[in-house]
């Protein structure tokens, strides 16, 4: 029996099994590849609720506990007696392979976000992890300026009825659609990390107050960070919620600029209020915790295999040169896709669970990133 399990941080693990769940919706709609389809009110509706609830509030809660995560290695090396200048090394290593890890993902998916952490942790990690608590804020700051300025150019699922921005998927050969998406992959990477750098600078930060490693003891502080984010999410994804599915059309170029930069601003508030709402979750569940949330959490404890696991099963069941349905479904569909395969996860996660496998891609990383003596 694995007992490193037990003494795992519930709130975690189990806000990464559900980040699976958002990760799924934001990108099985991806993979559709059928323009010609008439657009029906349940696309318009589905849309809507996912530019309001999903699109571009899940990747911010993925950077704070990619974050979070980053503090954490870094205290289980002091921990272990492991020197700053060994740690940094880890950290390298870490990114690097995390690079080699989202190049070949962008193969399937070029919307690949692996690639982007690993990115960050190659080059900023140790910059980021030695920083006054000061200063991070200075820095998150100036990045969530610069994703105003440039989220317009950028926006996430935008352009998910009319597809414009899932070129890639309507290709037929799988060769052709791979280099495609590799290739765009390499510029990709670099500058959509200046829409993580905030998310991973908060959490951080969330690491270093233990806010989701004891929940309990932060309650009222969670209350308001999940009532507050949730509500300036929601709010501010309206307004190009309402333009993505088509509700709205009558809108000029200045309207269409601001909504896709209050609904990229506003989704790291919805982030933050994810992840504390499942602090609180924790706090429910503490001591009679379930199965299923037990099943969860092991999905989490191997999100970076199952975030994989997920591309692998979509190009499967959706791609035109696999099975196909993308070209047969809408978004509603899709969502349901979506469900299934992180239903299918937890299924998966909890027998490998049962049996002390770990995630095949964390074990992977840590043996790579590991010093040797």
């Amino acid at each position: 029996m694995n007992t490193s399990v037990y003494k795992r941080k519930l709130t975690p693990d189990l806000a990464r099994g559900f980040m699976l769940l958002f990760i799924a919706l934001a990108h099985a709609n991806q993979f559709i590849f059928s323009p010609e389809r008439e657009i029906t009110l349940t696309d318009k509706l589905t849309v809507f609720i996912r530019q309001v609830v999903i699109d571009g509030r899940a990747f911010p809660l993925f950077a704070i506990l990619f974050g979070y995560g980053l503090h954490q290695v870094w205290k289980g090396q002091e921990r272990k007696g492991i020197s700053w200048k060994d740690t940094k090394k880890i950290f390298r290593r870490r990114g690097s392979w995390m690079l080699v890890i989202g190049f070949f993902h962008a193969a399937l998916f070029l919307a690949d976000i692996i690639g982007v952490y690993g990115f960050i942790a190659l080059l900023f990690a140790s910059f980021f992890l030695r920083l006054s608590n000061r200063n991070m804020i200075i820095i998150a700051v100036f990045f969530l300026i610069l994703v105003g300025v440039f989220a317009p150019a950028m926006p996430r699922g935008f352009d998910a009825l009319t597809m414009e921005v899932t070129n890639s998927a309507t290709i037929e050969d799988p060769i052709e659609a791979s280099m495609t998406r590799m290739f765009d992959w390499l510029f990709y990477t670099p500058i959509l990390s200046h829409q993580v750098i905030p998310g991973v600078l908060m959490g951080i930060l969330v690491a270093r107050f233990q806010l989701i490693d004891n929940p309990q003891s932060h309650k009222s502080l969670l209350i308001k960070t999940a009532s507050l984010g949730l509500l300036l999410s929601t709010v501010g994804g309206v307004p190009m919620a309402l333009m993505s599915s088509l509700y709205w059309t009558s809108y000029n170029e200045v309207w269409e600029v601001t909504a896709k930069s209050l609904h990229t601003i506003t989704g790291y508030a919805g982030g933050v209020g994810w992840t504390a709402l499942i602090g609180l979750l924790v706090i429910k569940l503490e001591g009679n915790s379930g199965s299923f949330t037990q099943a969860i959490a092991a999905l989490g404890q191997r999100s970076l295999s199952f975030y994989l696991f997920q591309s692998i099963v979509f190009v499967f069941l959706l791609a035109p040169y696999a099975g196909g349905l993308g070209g047969h479904i809408g978004q509603l569909e899709s969502d349901l896709i979506a469900v299934f395969v992180w239903v299918l996860s937890i299924f998966v996660a909890n027998l490998m669970h049962q049996r002390s496998i770990r995630g095949p891609f964390e074990a992977f990383l840590r043996n790579r990133s590991a010093i040797k003596n």
